[in-house]
């Protein structure tokens, strides 16, 4: 890897509830190597549902990043959890071309995804996606965001997907999830430890594959 980004620094924005002192624990051991995030703490919003309160809490930092005039963000729930794979290479490299390519949103890791298809060599476009442990969201979504009307039923991941066709991942993945045993959000996590690690996995091994054929077919 070579040093283009050794300057660049993106504005990062990490939602966590301040009892949960083990996640912040955690989250702020995953960024204290990596000066190229500039690290901002969002405490969490606190709702009865969850998912509202995550939403809340994105909503948040929505609108702090348009106070700032902040055109790209990064978003992390402090369940973040870097892979081996992560470089700030690949992410700005990826940021870049994403941008380029008109994304709205960028996803550094997935746990699940409908159809996808390659636009760069380790970058894919989806048309759905599950987790949003760690994404980078580009300004053409801001408002979209702020303008939807949750529902008490509704998911982040799904929302966001449904806002905008213009969604890619990052592959390898560089972000996946840590798994605490709970989950604030999903009560589906709640009743069965291990499943996001599971379909982590299975999300990754799908997309290897397809991302090896494309590598060998390509040239």
């Amino acid at each position: 890897m070579n040093n283009h980004y050794e300057e660049w620094v993106i504005p990062t924005y990490i939602i966590n509830l301040q009892e949960r002192k083990e996640r912040r624990k955690h989250i702020e051991q995953q960024f204290v190597d990596k000066p190229e995030f500039e690290v901002n703490f969002v405490e969490a919003v606190k709702h009865q549902k969850g998912n509202i309160g995550l939403w809340k809490s994105l909503c948040n930092v929505i609108h702090t990043a348009m106070e700032r005039n902040e055109d790209i963000i990064c978003v992390c729930e402090d369940d973040h959890f870097f892979t081996p794979y992560y470089h700030r290479e690949i992410l700005f490299s990826n940021i870049i071309e994403a941008n380029q390519q008109g994304a709205d949103f960028l996803s550094c890791g997935i746990a699940g995804f409908g159809n996808v298809v390659p636009v760069g060599n380790n970058r894919y476009w989806v048309d759905s996606l599950l987790s949003t442990q760690m994404i980078i969201i580009f300004e053409p979504l801001f408002q979209r965001i702020l303008e939807y009307d949750f529902q008490d039923d509704d998911a982040e991941d799904l929302v966001i997907s449904k806002l905008s066709n213009a969604k890619q991942v990052i592959f390898p993945f560089i972000s996946i999830q840590k798994d605490f045993g709970y989950s604030d959000v999903t009560e589906i996590h709640n009743q069965h430890q291990g499943i996001v690690q599971k379909m982590f996995q299975q999300s990754f091994a799908r997309l290897s594959m397809i991302h090896h054929i494309y590598h060998k077919y390509k040239n």
